[in-house]
């Protein structure tokens, strides 16, 4: 029996702290907070962009949250000690984490409310249909989901640091539930997968409008180019990529989160291939895919299945194999990878290159 809520008076402390400090580093724009339950059993569920949502979530509600978060990656160094601190439940993502899954249901059991971020990482910021666990949550407790979409998230931690104060909105939406007709049957992945993007319908919708327009591109396109400078030589040469490998480069270098994970949380070697557009050295490049291949190889299959599906997870698998092949080729030479992002809006066709590329800002 999973004990809620945990560590009660560490918790409030900390929610305290936060409710203190939190107007003095940012501006924070809030509606809906009456809607927040005082009591579970409940889930509250938010976009997610970096650890300055979480705190929102936990300062701002009336009940004592009990997070789910990463179980499978490291936490940032730079905010693991609170994590620790304050503990929430890990799970496993891109497997059928049963012990997580439990976990959280003894607590919505025991009139707790759960903290969860069905886009289910921080890689990008554009929102995806939703993790079913949301879905499968809800369905197995008959626990509502309080939606809530927090805004001006981009950025808003470095600002944070410099203490330049960002604008961040947050609003709270009307509960959904899974209707009665789903409870009385044998739920089916349709119907779980159905519910979780209603969840993420609703959290856009709360959104400021700017930010719903980049969740609402009509096509997207990812590419890259990556060139060979001789030792020595000012000449280049643009490598030839088939289309599957560059498309996988592409959505790999578009997230520069996904390359500060490999760095921060788990210590690979990789800080060479974040230098966009900067030449390179082809072994410190080709050591660094090794670095990565060989975590996806022994620690962590489904790193990139989990959190863009299986078949764009092969091919930024097997786009950094060939990368490998290439820059092993090149010894003596250095590389510049420039990533290229096109995506269209209101009926015009943006193409973003280099370092524009990179997760473009809202």
């Amino acid at each position: 029996m999973a004990q809620y809520p945990r560590n009660i008076l560490l918790r409030k402390t900390l929610t305290a702290i936060g409710r203190l400090i939190l107007p003095i580093l940012a501006k924070v724009e809030t509606s809906g907070l009456d809607i927040l339950p005082k009591t579970g059993p409940a889930i509250l569920a938010g976009n997610h962009e970096n650890i300055v949502e979480v705190i929102l979530m936990a300062v701002t509600s009336p009940a004592i949250v009990e997070f789910v978060g990463t179980g499978d990656v490291p936490i940032d160094p730079r905010f693991a000690w609170l994590a620790n601190l304050y503990q929430f439940i890990p799970v496993k993502r891109g497997n059928v984490d049963r012990t997580a899954i439990y976990t959280a249901l003894e607590v919505l059991k025991a009139g707790g409310v759960i903290g969860i971020f069905p886009q289910g990482g921080i890689w990008g910021a554009d929102m995806k249909n939703g993790r079913t666990g949301v879905a499968v949550l809800s369905y197995l407790s008959g626990a509502p989901v309080y939606p809530i979409g927090f805004g001006g998230l981009r950025g808003a931690l470095d600002k944070i640091v410099r203490f330049t104060r960002p604008r961040l909105t947050m609003r709270v939406g009307q509960p959904l539930q899974m209707s009665q007709k789903e409870k009385e049957k044998v739920v089916s992945k349709d119907d779980l997968e159905q519910f979780s993007s209603l969840v993420m319908k609703r959290i856009v919708e709360l959104l400021p409008e700017k930010e719903q327009k980049l969740s609402r591109k009509d096509y997207e396109n990812f590419d890259i180019e990556v060139f060979v400078r001789k030792n020595g030589d000012l000449t280049q040469a643009k490598l030839i990529l088939d289309r599957q490998t560059r498309l996988g480069l592409g959505i790999l270098f578009h997230y520069p989160v996904l390359l500060d994970t490999f760095k921060r949380n788990l210590g690979l070697p990789v800080e060479c291939l974040q230098k966009v557009g900067v030449p390179i050295p082809s072994q410190e490049a080709a050591a660094a895919v090794t670095s990565i291949l060989g975590y996806l190889e022994r620690d962590n299959p489904g790193f990139f299945n989990y959190r863009f599906g299986v078949e764009r997870g092969i091919d930024i698998r097997n786009a950094l194999e060939i990368l490998k092949l290439k820059t092993e080729e090149c010894t003596e030479d250095h590389i510049l990878i420039v990533p290229i992002y096109e995506y269209s809006e209101n009926g015009n066709l943006i193409r973003l290159r280099g370092r524009d590329s990179l997760h473009p800002p809202v």
